[in-house]
């Protein structure tokens, strides 16, 4: 302070001004300097945020072409494996069931491909709504027929049917392909349990609001948001994946003046429900024909054996694919003692009380994936060999279940002949 009074007393008037226009100059420059760095700190912050939305969009691309390879590699195994066992079945019946097979499979891989060509229709906007009168009654007792065949005696599927009969204005193709998406994606998540579908209208009768609700394994928290993205998917090396179902559903729902929303609880089921205008009839009581298909049975632990067990080589065959087990069983049946586990949890305990000889490991099946039942299995018998059998193909998949500790690798869809020989590799005839 006495510095600054010695020096405001030694300088004049003249000096005292360009010292403060040099602090003012100085003080100028500094607010500068600082709104430009706020300036750089923002664009920084908005390169980053683009360049982190580009990385998310970039690792979602990946997983959705990991999820494409495995749904059209998993029919594509079974077709071609059963065409090849199918000219050397020696009974018509062998042949009949294995082009049953085949033709599901074919239906499969044809939906898949159609969901494609949608999407790409879609976003090309060449989408158009073609409305008619339609019994929502009827409809939904269609989707029923087409989809009871395809549930494993361990779901129910239910449609809850109204008392008063239903005719609405809308898209009956655009409709039924809605729920057919959702009811497909319900299937790939439920093990055990029930699917039910249905409606229910609105008290002002201006709204009507579907539903799809299912038992199965539920969504994370954390996934839902994302769960009708074009490119979302789930590990696809744990769970099956949404693939582009529930994304067309969103678009044709929003199209036909709709909303969906999905209501989930991990290991409690999911809900989806949408909702339109409703434009229609209500009237006429409809015969109540409710009927509810009873589980007949639960699901065992299949065992197929064939010749004297003393002399055959135990296979255990980890697979949730009904008919990738089947061709896996017709192949190799009069070669070894085969055991059938349907997830990963299955063939831990599995192991632990046949002590297999080799195992052949899907990658991935419900409530625990084939990396996590390799490595536990590993632990206790490191000796017994492991072969990875995955529709995922890719270099980073191959890594993966070598790191898990999978002695080998064959991917899907497979040859009959390369599947016999790497087996008899590892264990003999």
């Amino acid at each position: 302070m006495h510095v600054t009074i010695l020096m405001s007393r030694m300088m004049n008037q003249d000096e005292k001004e360009i010292l403060l226009q040099k602090f003012a100059d100085v003080n100028h420059r500094l607010n500068v300097a600082n709104q430009q760095l706020e300036e750089a700190n923002k664009k920084l912050k908005e390169y980053e945020e683009k360049a982190n939305a580009a990385e998310r969009a970039s690792k979602m691309k990946s997983l959705f072409l990991a999820n494409m390879s495995h749904e059209i590699r998993t029919p594509l195994n079974a077709i071609e494996g059963f065409a090849r066992v199918l000219v050397e079945a020696d009974s018509l019946k062998d042949r009949m069931d294995y082009l049953e097979i085949i033709e599901s499979n074919n239906h499969r891989l044809q939906s898949l491909i159609n969901e494609i060509l949608d999407l790409s229709r879609v976003e090309a906007g060449e989408i158009s709504i073609k409305k008619t009168n339609v019994d929502l009654g009827k409809m939904l007792e269609g989707i029923k027929q087409v989809f009871k065949f395809r549930c494993p005696e361990t779901i129910n599927l239910n449609w809850n049917k109204p008392a008063i009969s239903v005719v609405m204005t809308t898209d009956e193709d655009k409709l039924t392909q809605v729920f057919s998406n959702l009811i497909s994606n319900a299937l790939k998540h439920t093990i055990r349990g029930s699917i039910t579908y249905g409606y229910t209208i609105s008290n002002d009768h201006h709204q009507i609001e579907f539903y799809v609700r299912d038992t199965g394994s539920g969504i994370e928290p954390e996934f839902v948001e994302h769960i009708f993205d074009i490119y979302a998917s789930k590990d696809a090396e744990q769970k099956k994946g949404y693939g582009l179902g529930l994304a067309l559903c969103k678009i044709i729902v929003e199209k036909m003046g709709g909303t969906i929303s999905v209501e989930s609880k991990v290991g409690a089921g999911t809900t989806f429900k949408f909702a339109m205008p409703f434009h229609g009839t209500i009237g006429g009581v409809a015969t109540s024909n409710r009927t509810t298909t009873q589980s007949q049975m639960i699901r065992t632990l299949r065992v197929s054996n064939r010749g004297d067990e003393n002399l055959l080589k135990t296979v255990l065959v980890a697979e949730d694919e009904e008919s990738n087990f089947e061709l896996v069983r017709i192949v190799l049946q009069k070669r070894y003692r085969l055991i059938h586990a349907h997830n990963g949890i299955e063939a831990v305990t599995l192991n632990d009380d046949e002590h297999p000889d080799l195992i052949l490991m899907d990658i991935r099946m419900p409530e625990m994936n084939g990396l996590d039942a390799t490595r536990i299995i590993k632990e206790v018998n490191h000796n017994t060999p492991i072969i990875a059998l995955s529709a995922y193909a890719f270099e980073e998949n191959i890594r993966e279940a070598k790191a898990a500790g999978c002695d080998d690798f064959m991917a899907k869809p497979f040859r009959v002949e390369e599947l016999i020989e790497i087996i008899e590799r590892y264990i003999g005839k």
